[in-house]
């Protein structure tokens, strides 16, 4: 079913008392938009009088202007059969169609057969305004919105024809949106850190066009070189196998040190590696911390950061002949947050 985009220019508000002085109507293919045929007429007014003065002067009109006008009913029988069988559009469409109901009971016309169906292009900019793009759904707002120009505006077939463009913008619009909106897993993601980019270099340097003649800075190109860098970078480990990574298990090494500092290292050393060998990260404060804390001088702030490596481990094991008292505080601390504790001999298997 053909949509039929239709503007009309008015002598005022109100179809009961003021009258149609333009109609245009532009019948355009559903699905592509193109236009299929149109028809415009200026219409000679028959009271003035009751028109508002600020109606006429947006409308630009004057008797000189107006010389070619035609009555009523030659107007509206020219727009009838783009009318006929056809879905009615426009921008603020149930304005301009009760002015032409109207216009063809006073003309003593058959009123079109049209779909009971309306599309509205100032209803279908509303997340224009709800994403704060526009403050107004005006027809002058949303084509500046969109990029549109409006050489003549408030003339009939110039508006026409301008709501048709503002569906076809917003139909890309959709379209696009709703390619974005069915991407699953990480798809959307990175199409969204994308347009993030080019935006961010929209902002910075100018729209992105390959062909108009400028030279862009260096920068500019890096910016939008770099997004695509690493969008490439994330699709192609996308599109690679998904193998879950597993986490080695972490083992806290619970062992005496201050006894016999170089002994001892020597001997953790010696488990980490064994614990190393069998699939398991050990975790050993005693081969690293005493390079920049003080054991004599800063014991409590070395404890309290073995404990905080402690608290991402999944067990503890107790190596050596004896316990030590800064290894109770650390069985003490893995016995309150429920880090299970196993004890073995120095030279054992981990």
């Amino acid at each position: 079913m053909d949509l039929v985009f239709v503007d009309v220019e008015t002598t005022g508000l109100d179809p009961e008392r003021h009258e149609l002085i333009e109609v245009a109507a532009v019948r355009v293919h559903p699905h592509t938009l193109e236009p299929i045929d149109h028809a415009s007429a200026r219409v000679r007014p028959g009271r003035l009088a009751d028109a508002d003065p600020r109606a006429l002067e947006v409308n630009g009109y004057t008797e000189d202007a107006w010389r070619d006008a035609v009555t009523l009913q030659a107007a509206l029988r020219q727009v009838a059969p783009l009318l006929k069988g056809a879905v009615v559009a426009g921008h603020n469409v149930g304005f301009d169609w009760a002015f032409l109901s109207r216009g063809f009971a006073r003309a003593g016309l058959p009123l079109p057969a049209v779909d009971y169906h309306r599309v509205d292009t100032a209803s279908l900019a509303w997340p224009l305004l709800a994403a704060a793009e526009i403050d107004s759904l005006s027809l002058d707002a949303v084509c500046a919105a969109l990029g549109l120009s409006r050489p003549t505006p408030h003339r009939a077939l110039a508006d026409a024809l301008a709501s048709l463009e503002v569906a076809r913008r917003l139909r890309d619009r959709s379209l696009l949106g709703r390619r974005v909106a069915g991407l699953v897993a990480d798809e959307r993601p990175i199409v969204e850190a994308l347009l993030d980019r080019i935006e961010g270099g929209r902002a910075d340097y100018g729209p992105w066009e390959v062909d108009d003649g400028r030279d862009y800075r260096a920068e500019a190109f890096a910016e939008v070189i770099d997004g695509l860098h690493y969008c490439a970078a994330e699709l192609v480990r996308l599109s690679g196998p998904r193998v879950p990574r597993v986490r080695r298990r972490r083992v806290y090494v619970c062992h005496p040190y201050r006894d016999d500092p170089q002994g001892n290292a020597a001997r953790v050393a010696e488990v980490c590696r064994a614990l190393t060998d069998s699939g398991l990260v050990p975790v050993a404060p005693q081969l690293y911390l005493p390079a920049f804390v003080d054991e004599a001088t800063q014991r409590e702030e070395a404890l309290a950061l073995c404990l905080e490596l402690l608290d991402v481990c999944d067990e503890v094991r107790v190596y050596g002949e004896r316990v030590s008292e800064g290894m109770r505080v650390e069985l003490r601390h893995a016995e309150a947050r429920g880090i299970p504790i196993r004890f073995a001999a120095a030279g054992d298997e981990p």
